[in-house]
């Protein structure tokens, strides 16, 4: 099935929901103006009729998810999103990055797994412009990150939203403060086009009532919830998620994951996350880089990445202590 269909006709495809049910969600629905918006919350939708349960929307969208993983290649021809060209980075006399390549495919999730302390961060940080290589070039599509001027980088940065380890919720503002900030900083919006927003990115991440709450009110989930919507206010081209599952119960892991997966299937972010969620992360992601002692080991499907002969990959992925990466 194509991709670019809307979630309300992959569910329908997949026989989750019939179109019958699936027109008198889309008439129901009146609170959201445009209809872009209302396509984009149908299944919450479907779900307040009782047409879908949430766990079987969830699972109806990874499902379809699953499919473009197992049929995800390379395309050699496309042009990537982000690309690195023998990027260094060298922090406190290490070289934490060592003549790094590697592409970002646009519209797809990508996962860059490696060892802590690897450089996964450092690269996130140069994508978005946070860093500068020592040597080598970051590209942002056609544009090299080192070459624009402030107002360029800014433009380009405006493409990316991050969603860093941890969620980093200012503690003096409640949910809905949180979740607003990026539009009262970057854009010259109404309070009403505001609060329209920020319910609706509070909806798609299930924390409608939990508004008013702080920060310190708020389970791990819930925290990294409310990151994700605020990373998603803003409508951006790419999402880059640094550890989005880090120190959440195997639980709540999963429904992030869920949550994540959701978000991309309604939305076709680009997005590039950092885990240690290993061999869980193959499950929920096209695309997947592993990085170990600042190079790139491999660059593939993930479907691929677990049948990499590399005996650094592999003990990796198994979490053994025995082999070539020394832990004790």
């Amino acid at each position: 099935m194509n991709s670019s269909l809307s979630v309300g006709r992959q569910l329908v495809a997949n026989g989750c929901i019939t179109d019958n049910e699936l027109n008198n969600a889309l008439q129901h629905q009146q609170k959201w103006q445009s209809n872009s918006a209302k396509e984009h919350l149908v299944g919450r939708t479907l779900v307040e009729m009782g047409y879908i349960t949430q766990s079987a929307l969830l699972e109806c969208l990874y499902q379809q998810f699953k499919l473009e993983r197992e049929a995800y290649v390379v395309d050699s021809q496309a042009q990537p999103i982000i690309r690195l060209e023998q990027v260094v980075k060298i922090l406190d006399g290490r070289r934490v990055l060592d003549a790094v390549d590697l592409s970002i495919p646009a519209n797809r999730v990508t996962a860059i797994i490696g060892m802590s302390g690897g450089g996964k961060s450092v690269i996130l940080k140069h994508m978005v412009g946070l860093m500068k290589p020592d040597q080598g070039t970051v590209w942002v599509g056609d544009q090299p990150l080192g070459k624009l001027s402030g107002r360029e980088l800014t433009r380009i940065r405006n493409r990316f939203s991050l969603l860093f380890q941890g969620g980093a919720l200012f503690d003096s503002l409640n949910v809905y403060d949180n979740v607003a900030f990026p539009l009262r900083e970057k854009t010259k919006w109404t309070e009403i086009e505001i609060r329209s927003r920020v319910m609706q990115c509070l909806e798609e991440v299930n924390l409608v009532g939990m508004e008013r709450k702080y920060p310190d009110e708020l389970s791990g989930g819930m925290m990294k919830r409310a990151a994700l919507a605020r990373a998603m206010v803003t409508d951006p081209e790419i999402v880059l998620l640094d550890e989005p599952t880090a120190g959440l119960d195997p639980i709540i892991e999963n429904a992030i994951h869920y949550l994540i997966c959701d978000t991309f299937m309604r939305a076709r972010y680009t997005m590039v996350l950092i885990s240690h969620a290993v061999p869980e992360i193959f499950n929920w992601c096209h695309h997947v880089i592993v990085l170990h002692r600042g190079k790139v080991l491999f660059s593939g499907p993930s479907r691929e990445v677990s049948a990499s002969q590399d005996p650094v990959i592999q003990q990796f992925i198994r979490g053994e202590i025995d082999g070539p990466i020394q832990v004790i």
